[in-house]
C-alpha cells in the first residue's frame, strides 16, 4: 500500500513539475503561436510519458535498449529539477529588479535557466560516476590493540543493476583495494532492487585483500530485489552477511542488523540479545538507515555505519533528508562515546547525477580512546 501511495505521489510531482517547465519556457520564449505551443506541449508529455514507459520497462526486461531508455529518462528527471531551480533563481532576479529598479537582460535569463541547469546536470553526472574518498578518524573506547590505527572501508548504496554494472563497480573495487583496508563494511543497497542481467558478477568481492574480512548488510533496494536473491548472488564471494547477527573479529564485535521498515522496533531486544552482544566490549554496527540512532547509544554501541540518505543526491533534497533523518542526514558525528557515519553512497537511485554531493568511498582511521 504505501508503495502503491509513494508511485502516485512520485507520479504526481513529476507531473507538476513538467508543468512548470512547460509554463517557464512558454514565458521565456514567448510563444504565442498555436503551433509552437501544440509542438512544445508534445515534446513535454512525450519527455513525461517516458519516465513511466522506461521504469515500466526496466522492471520487466534488461537489455542495452531498456538500460540506455531508463537512464536517459532518468537524467531528464534530473535535469527537470535543475529546471526548476533556474526558474527560481530567475524569479529571485526579477523580484530583486523591481525592488531595486533594474532589469536583466532576456537573453541573460535564457541562458540562466537553459545553461545553468544543462551545466549544473553535467556537474552532476560527473559526481555520479567518479567516487571520491572521504576519511575520517574514530576514536573508540577499549579498541584491541589490533584494531588500533587499523584502516578500514565503508562501502554504501552501490545500487548495481541496470545502471551499474561491471565497467563501475570495478572500478570501485579497485578503488577499495588501493585503500589497503583490513576490513570492508557494506551498509546496505548493494543492490538497486530491480531483477537485472548479474551474469557478469564472477566473484568480485575475491579481488579485495582484505585480512579480517568484507561484511555486509541488507539495505531496503536489497529487500526489494529479494533476500534469497542476495544470497545467490553473493554466494561464491568472501562476504560474510550479517543478517541480523554479530561476529567477533580480534576482539571487536561487528553487528550487521538488516533495514527495518518498522520504525520503532527495539533494537536491543530484537536483536542485540539474540546474538550474544557485550556492551562493554568495543562495537561497530551495520545498519543502512540512520534511524532509531538513541536505540544504538543506549545501547552502547561505539561506532555505527549507515548509508541510505545519498546526502539528498539533489539539491536541495539533502535539506531534506537531514530533516527527515533528525539532523543525521550525512558525515560524521561524534556524541560522547558513540560515532556513527552516515555514508553518501557510491552509486545512485533514480536519477543518475549528483547535485547535493559526489559518490564517495568512506575510509576510517580506528583510533584506541
Amino acid at each position: 500500500m504505501m508503495q502503491l501511495i509513494f508511485f502516485a505521489v512520485s507520479i504526481l510531482a513529476v507531473f507538476l513539475g513538467h508543468a512548470v517547465f512547460w509554463l517557464a519556457v512558454t514565458k521565456l520564449l514567448h510563444i504565442a503561436a498555436w503551433q509552437h505551443h501544440f509542438i512544445l506541449i508534445s515534446l513535454i508529455s512525450f519527455l513525461f510519458v517516458s519516465t513511466i514507459i522506461a521504469s515500466y520497462l526496466i522492471h520487466k526486461w534488461d537489455n542495452p535498449f531498456t538500460r540506455w531508455y531508463y537512464m536517459i529518462a532518468g537524467f531528464w528527471i534530473g535535469l527537470l529539477v535543475n529546471f526548476g531551480l533556474m526558474a527560481i533563481l530567475i524569479l529571485f532576479f526579477r523580484l530583486f529588479g523591481v525592488v531595486f529598479d533594474f532589469t536583466v537582460p532576456a537573453g541573460i535569463m535564457k541562458f540562466i535557466f537553459f545553461g545553468g541547469a544543462s551545466l549544473v546536470s553535467l556537474y552532476g553526472l560527473y559526481n555520479a560516476w567518479n567516487p571520491q574518498v572521504i576519511e575520517y578518524e574514530v576514536a573508540i573506547k577499549d579498541l584491541p590493540d589490533y584494531w588500533n590505527n587499523k584502516v578500514v572501508v565503508q562501502v554504501s548504496d552501490v545500487h548495481l543493476g541496470p545502471v551499474y554494472r561491471k565497467r563501475f563497480f570495478s572500478r570501485l573495487i579497485a578503488r577499495v583495494d588501493n585503500l589497503k583496508p583490513e576490513a570492508v563494511f557494506i551498509t546496505g543497497d548493494l543492490f538497486d532492487g530491480m531483477e537485472a542481467d548479474f551474469s557478469w558478477m564472477n566473484h568480485p568481492f575475491s579481488k579485495l585483500q582484505t585480512p579480517s574480512g568484507i561484511y555486509y548488510s541488507f539495505g531496503n533496494h536489497d529487500l526489494y530485489l529479494g533476500f534469497n536473491r542476495v544470497i545467490s548472488l553473493l554466494k561464491e564471494n568472501p562476504v560474510r552477511i550479517l543478517d541480523n547477527k554479530m561476529e567477533t573479529v580480534n576482539g571487536l564485535q561487528i553487528i550487521g542488523l538488516n533495514y527495518s521498515f518498522n520504525s520503532d522496533f527495539d533494537l536491543e531486544a530484537a536483536i542485540l540479545k539474540q546474538v550474544n552482544y557485550d556492551q562493554r566490549k568495543p562495537s561497530i554496527l551495520l545498519f543502512h538507515a540512520p534511524k532509531n540512532v538513541p536505540l544504538a547509544k543506549s545501547a552502547g554501541i561505539d561506532l555505527q555505519l549507515s548509508g541510505h540518505t545519498h546526502d539528498g543526491q539533489l539539491f536541495p533534497f539533502n535539506l531534506i533528508a537531514k530533516l527527515a533523518h533528525h539532523g543525521y542526514g550525512y558525515g560524521l558525528f561524534q556524541e560522547g562515546d558513540f560515532s556513527i557515519i552516515i555514508n553518501g553512497g557510491a552509486g545512485t537511485w533514480g536519477p543518475p547525477i549528483r547535485t547535493s554531493s559526489r559518490s564517495e568511498i568512506v575510509k576510517i582511521i580506528l583510533k584506541k580512546k
